[in-house]
Formats: C-alpha cells, sequence, structure tokens
C-alpha cells in the first residue's frame, strides 16, 4: 500500500486550523474587544438556519477567542476567560488595551509537515487550554486550533458509541443557587476555571438540588456589553433553557446526538439518585478519553476505508466493461432476477387483497432482507417538520433494532429534501467515504450502519418517507439490480399506502360528517365561551405587561423616566379594562361605557394620588354602549385628558378643583365626549396639536383614528370637545 502524504492526510494539522480566527491590534481597548467578541457570539448560531452540530461548534469556537495581532506577529491571545477576569476586576475597560490584559502566546505551536491533529490535541490537554494558536517557522501567525476544529476531523463514533457517559465525568459539576447574581457567577468561573456555572433549585420532593439551567461566560459576556448592571439582573431571567441530564452508563454519542436535537451545547451527567456528577460539552472526550485509544480507533477506520477502496479497485480491475451483460448471462444472475420479479408480484398480490398497511409494509421490508442478504431494512416516514420514525423494520440478529425510533436530521431538510422529492436514489458503499454531513453518519453510527442503499416513497410531489436497506458488518458494494429492486418496491409501496389513506379517508369522512353535525348544535355556545375567554386572556396578558412595567420601574431613578412608565402602565390598564368588562359581560359586542367610565377614573385617581387627593371626578355616560374598536382609543383619550389635568390644571390644593367627563349621543349615531376641568386653564402660547407632549399627540392620533373632530374651550378652565361615529356596526343598545 503506497504511503500517504503527510501534508494531504485526513488527519493533518492543515485539516485542523481555523485560518480566519477573530485578530485585534494590541491598542484596541478591553471594551471593544468583547464588544467584537460578543457579536460573533451573537451571530454564530441562528436557530432558523438548522445548521449541523459541528458548523454551530466552529462558529462558537471562533467567537470564543481573540488572536492579538501586529501585522503578521502573534503577541497574545484574548479568550472568553481573560474576558471574564477583566469584566470582574471593575476597571474601566473603555481605557485598558488589550494586550495589558490577554494572555501571552507562551504555548504555541509552530507547524511541520511531520505534526497531525493529535500533536495539537496533546498540547490542548497538557496545558488544558481552548485555543491553540499555530505559526509558521519563520514565527508568522497561520491560524488557531480548538477542540472544535479537531473534533470536526476526527472520526470517533464507534469509539464514542461503547464509552459511557462516567467516562467524561471528571471534573465535579460546579452549581450556585439560582439567586445568586451573573457577577458572583462570572468569579465562581474564574475560581473553578470553567465556563459554565450550573443553577441549581431545592425542591421538597428531591434531597438533592435540581438544575434548572446553565449560565456560560458567552452569556456574561453578552449581556456586559449590552451595558447592563451584573450585579444587579435576575439570573433566572437570562439563563439558557433547563439543562438535560442523561445517566453515567449512557452511550456518549447518544447524548451527544440528543445534545443536537436540543439544540443545546451542555448536558449533564447524573448518577444513581438523580445528583449532578458533571458537565459536558460536545468536545469533552478529547480530553478525557485515552489518547492511544482515540489514536487506534482512527487508524483502524482509515485502515478500514483503504482496505475497502484496494477491494473496490481490485474488482473494478478484474472486471470487463460488459460486466453489466455477462451477468445477465449467468444463470444465478437470472435466478436473483426472477427472484426480484417474485417478489415484486407478492407485493402487488397484498396490495390486492390488503388494506392492513402494516401487514403489507412489514412483508415487504422482511422479502427485501432476505433476498439482499443484509443485515436491515426500514421504512422511514417523514413529519411535516422533516422529522421522523421508523415505522417498519426488519433486522438480523445480534443488531440493535431501530423500530420506533423518532430521528430529526437537522441537515436532512437542507441537504437532501429537495433531491429525494425529485426521486434521488442513495447508493453509499461506506459512509465514511461518501462526503455524509457528520450529523448524518452520527445518525447512521447509532444504528451500526455502515453501507446504505436508500430510495424514496413518493405521494405525487410529496415526500412520504424513505426505504432503505443497511448493511451493518461493514462496507458493501450495491449492484444494479438490487437498486432497480428497491425503486421498484418504492413505486408499489406508493401505491399501497395511497390505497389504505384513500380508504381511511372515507372512513374518516363519514365519521367526521356525523361529529360536524353535532358540533353545529353547540357551535353558538362554544364561540361565546372562546370569546370570552379571549377577552379574559387578552386582560390577563395586558396585566402582565403592566406587572412588569411596574418591576421594571423599581429600578429606575429618573423622575421623568419613571413618569413615563407609570404613564404607560396606565394606558395598558385602560385597554385591559376593556376586555375584563367584555369578559363579564353578557354583550360580548359591546361594552357599557357608563361603568366603564367610573372605574377607569377610579384607577387614574389612584395612580396619581399625589395629584389627585384634593379633586372632585365625576361622569355621565349613561345609556352609551360601544364596540371593543370603538371603546379602545375613546377609552385612552380619555385617560390622556383626565391624567394631564390631574397633573398640570390645578395650582395647588382647593376643594372646589374638579374633572368632568360626559359622552353624550346625537343624531345620525353621534358621540360628544367633554373631558373639563375648572383648573388655571390651558396656555395660550401652546398649541395642542402641535405639541412635544405625547399624551396630547396620543389625543389626536385616537381621534383621527375615531374618525373625529376635536375642538378646544379655554372659556371656563380647561375643555376638550370630541365628536365621532362609532366605528363599525353603528348605534346604541
Amino acid at each position: 500500500m503506497q504511503a500517504q502524504d503527510p501534508l494531504t492526510s485526513p488527519l493533518a494539522l492543515e485539516t485542523a486550523i481555523d485560518r480566519r480566527p477573530l485578530t485585534a491590534s494590541p491598542d484596541t481597548s478591553v471594551a471593544e474587544v468583547i464588544a467584537m467578541m460578543s457579536k460573533a457570539q451573537s451571530s454564530c448560531v441562528l436557530p432558523s438556519l438548522e445548521l449541523s452540530r459541528n458548523i454551530v461548534l466552529m462558529g462558537e469556537a471562533r467567537a470564543s477567542a481573540i488572536l492579538v495581532v501586529e501585522g503578521s506577529q502573534l503577541l497574545g491571545v484574548f479568550s472568553e476567560r481573560e474576558a471574564i477576569q477583566a469584566i470582574t476586576t471593575n476597571q474601566n475597560l473603555a481605557e485598558t488595551r488589550v494586550d495589558q490584559v490577554m494572555q501571552q502566546p507562551a504555548i504555541a505551536l509552530t507547524q511541520t509537515e511531520h505534526q497531525d491533529v493529535f500533536t495539537a490535541l496533546a498540547l490542548l490537554r497538557q496545558h488544558q487550554i481552548q485555543h491553540l494558536p499555530v505559526v509558521d517557522p519563520q514565527g508568522q501567525w497561520v491560524g488557531l486550533v480548538t477542540p472544535a476544529s479537531i473534533r470536526n476531523v476526527l472520526q470517533l463514533d464507534e469509539l464514542l458509541k461503547s464509552k459511557p457517559l462516567v467516562e467524561l465525568a471528571a471534573a465535579p459539576a460546579v452549581q450556585a443557587p439560582v439567586t445568586t447574581t451573573l457577577l458572583d457567577l462570572a468569579q465562581l468561573m474564574l475560581a473553578h476555571r470553567v465556563d459554565y456555572v450550573v443553577l441549581s433549585a431545592a425542591t421538597p420532593t428531591h434531597e438533592v438540588p435540581t438544575p434548572v439551567g446553565i449560565i456560560l461566560e458567552r452569556h456574561i459576556i453578552q449581556l456586559w456589553a449590552l451595558g447592563l448592571d451584573l450585579s444587579r439582573i435576575p439570573t433566572q431571567e437570562v439563563m439558557s433553557a433547563a439543562l438535560p441530564c442523561f445517566p453515567a452508563s449512557e452511550s456518549v454519542l447518544v447524548a451527544y446526538w440528543e445534545m443536537q436535537q436540543q439544540r443545546v451545547q451542555r448536558l449533564g451527567v447524573s448518577g444513581e439518585v438523580g445528583e449532578l456528577l458533571s458537565v459536558i460539552s460536545p468536545t469533552s472526550f478529547l480530553y478525557s478519553l485515552d489518547l492511544d485509544e482515540m489514536c487506534s480507533a482512527v487508524a483502524q477506520l482509515q485502515r478500514s476505508i483503504e482496505d475497502f477502496e484496494v477491494e473496490k479497485n481490485q474488482r473494478t480491475q478484474n472486471w470487463h466493461t460488459d460486466l453489466e451483460t455477462q451477468l445477465l448471462e449467468n444463470p444465478a444472475e437470472l435466478l436473483e432476477q426472477l427472484q426480484c420479479s417474485q417478489i415484486l408480484t407478492a407485493m402487488a398480490l397484498h396490495i390486492r387483497e390488503s388494506l392492513n398497511l402494516n401487514e403489507i409494509l412489514q412483508t415487504a421490508v422482511n422479502e427485501v432482507r432476505r433476498f439482499l442478504q443484509t443485515d436491515r431494512v426500514i421504512i422511514y416516514r417523514f413529519n411535516p417538520d422533516m422529522s421522523g420514525t421508523v415505522v417498519v423494520e426488519s433486522v438480523a440478529e445480534g443488531w440493535r433494532p431501530a423500530l420506533n425510533s423518532n430521528i430529526r436530521d437537522t441537515c436532512f431538510g437542507q441537504n437532501y429534501a429537495q433531491a429525494y422529492k425529485k426521486g434521488r436514489t442513495q447508493v453509499t458503499e461506506d459512509i465514511y467515504r461518501a462526503g455524509l454531513t457528520q450529523c448524518h453518519i452520527d445518525i447512521l453510527v447509532l444504528y451500526d450502519i455502515r453501507a446504505s442503499l436508500v430510495v424514496p416513497i413518493l405521494q405525487g410531489e410529496h415526500l412520504w418517507g424513505l426505504l432503505c436497506a443497511y448493511h451493518c458488518a461493514g462496507p458493501r458494494r450495491w449492484r444494479q439490480f438490487e437498486v432497480e429492486l428497491l425503486k421498484q418496491l418504492a413505486t408499489h409501496m406508493a401505491i399501497a399506502i395511497q390505497q389504505s389513506e384513500l380508504y381511511h379517508q372515507v372512513q374518516n369522512e363519514l365519521a367526521e360528517r356525523k361529529r360536524a353535525e353535532e358540533q353545529l348544535k353547540l357551535s353558538l355556545k362554544e364561540k361565546e365561551v372562546l370569546l370570552k375567554e379571549i377577552h379574559h386572556r387578552v386582560k390577563n396578558n395586558l396585566q402582565v405587561i403592566s406587572s412588569v412595567l411596574r418591576l421594571q420601574s423599581d429600578y429606575v431613578k429618573d423622575d421623568k423616566i419613571l413618569a413615563l412608565f407609570n404613564d404607560s402602565q396606565n394606558r395598558i390598564r385602560s385597554m385591559a379594562l376593556i376586555h375584563e368588562k367584555l369578559y363579564q359581560s353578557s354583550n360580548l359586542l359591546k361594552i357599557n361605557f357608563d361603568e366603564y367610565i367610573r372605574d377607569l377614573t377610579e384607577n387614574l385617581i389612584r395612580s396619581y394620588v399625589a395629584f389627585a387627593s384634593t379633586v372632585t371626578l365625576t361622569t355621565n355616560a349613561i345609556g352609551v354602549w360601544l364596540n371593543i374598536d370603538t371603546a379602545i382609543p375613546c377609552g385612552l383619550i380619555i385617560n390622556e385628558l383626565v391624567s394631564n389635568a390631574l397633573k398640570h390644571a390645578f395650582s395647588g390644593s382647593n376643594p372646589d378643583n374638579e374633572i368632568q367627563i360626559s359622552i353624550t349621543s346625537g343624531n345620525d349615531n353621534q358621540f360628544t365626549l367633554i373631558v373639563r376641568d375648572n383648573g388655571i386653564g390651558f396656555p395660550e402660547d401652546i398649541d395642542f396639536r402641535n405639541t412635544e407632549s405625547l399624551g396630547l399627540e396620543l389625543v389626536c392620533v385616537f381621534t383621527e383614528q375615531l374618525d373625529g373632530a376635536i375642538a378646544l374651550d379655554r372659556s371656563n378652565g380647561t375643555a376638550f370637545v370630541i365628536t365621532f361615529s362609532e366605528i363599525g356596526n353603528i348605534g346604541r343598545t
């Protein structure tokens, strides 16, 4: 066998070097560098793209460190650890240069032709670091090696499949109560030299604290970059989703696969009584497993691939270009073709005789596996989100069953779905030589698959599922007539599926028609209940928003900003009150506006108690009912005008201070709203239609929304007169 060039070897150091690391000059301020890091961290993972795990890991690794360089010379490394250290010192980071706090590049790797990824991994493990700069023999920086870039190169799925999580659970998990401040969490990370802290909460039913979330270094960096006070932010509001936990006996590969499905980058390892033993990441095995064992696993995979290639080349050299023609002349080949025809004929007969889809499909996969002498044949059905389930399986003894397994390949929808919809057939002789994505390989390795033959099952243009034949014992060369057999079987299966679904559709339509007749009798009552529930939920949601504003206002020290918060709360309360009235009313179309105004003004009096203690407020809207489209803007107008009067209309305490609100209806369903006070009067030099007051601006906007007119009367105090018609259905109850 010809020796492989070390520079082109799959394990050459070159393959693990990220040549696009983030860089900064030495005079850049620490604040700028952290901002750059935060921006990169925020953009490296977009869930909507459904990127594969390795792409996500590479993006996060690149964002976690910045090389400090001057020209082509490497000066140092500024990682998340240095960022957290700088944040906790309370220095003025805008005036601190990054070269004053960076990690000096004492640990760097000089690239030579004799080094491979295991050389870099050995250095990372020896010094327990996450970032290894690479320089050329002249000392000029080349790039960066990280555990993520090494993970992207090494194919260790077979090894990880057999390893339990307990072998990765080296360091005990660092935990803190959920009430701990972010600043204290940052200091805890530095003290234990970790990039996370698990937040735990005590529960009455558990003897040990229950993990409720996790905070990573990048979370603290991002929040600091936003200018937030880490000593005051409630940790519960910024922690990531709950930390998934697995028993220590679980396979590493199974845990990593679940990690990818849940789109998390950390998972917990739990003990016998549920206690949290350790926290691992997708690259933890690089620091925990035996280095020689990893080298051996990679070498064994390489030998397997090379042996298969040699065997394949030998077969190609020995076979004549007219091989397919010669095979057809061979009696054994003719017998195989006859067996193919028998399988297809039996499939067609089953379709005509039975409507039991599961029975038809199970018979088909059993016959295919027996004929192909392969280890596993399955039918995989897709869900609308392109995840799916193994619905039928025939598997040889000794191999792990896959029946009913739920699988979500995050790369499938992006890379393969359209091709399969167009009839693509995937013939894979060895999964490690077919250019498959890592997330796809991870799935196949879980079920011991080494070679695969996959054809689509189509319903028109809809991709219903896949018919898959798998060889687990090793690589396999699939013959053309085997491919054709599966393609024709997939066509027969599509007919059986369509026939079965049509039958069930007819049965469902009959049952649905009967249910519809019953539902029609109750639909009016259900709609009424539903509409009430909607008003109730909207009211609750608005109250939640008001409560959030109130809680946030506790942190506001500026009186002007606090006043804005209070005004916003009152506006939200005025809208929530309308939905509350509709929920409580027997008439879901209109609201009793007289009752609404009284409750609204009582809320305002309580809100502006400092101004309203000596003000009498009277209302009159008897017999006025308005629909919700009219009531909301009208209620907001009243809210703004009464608030302004309480704050500005009266110069001092006087028992004669009074605010009057009245709304009357006239001809042609016209309504007149008057908000009057007997205070000091509206200033002559201010045009209420053109003022910087947000409240008066909103009054004008809501009046336009009602298609109404507004006038100001200064003759006796201040009176705003607004005329309008009801929006939508006009009229009074």
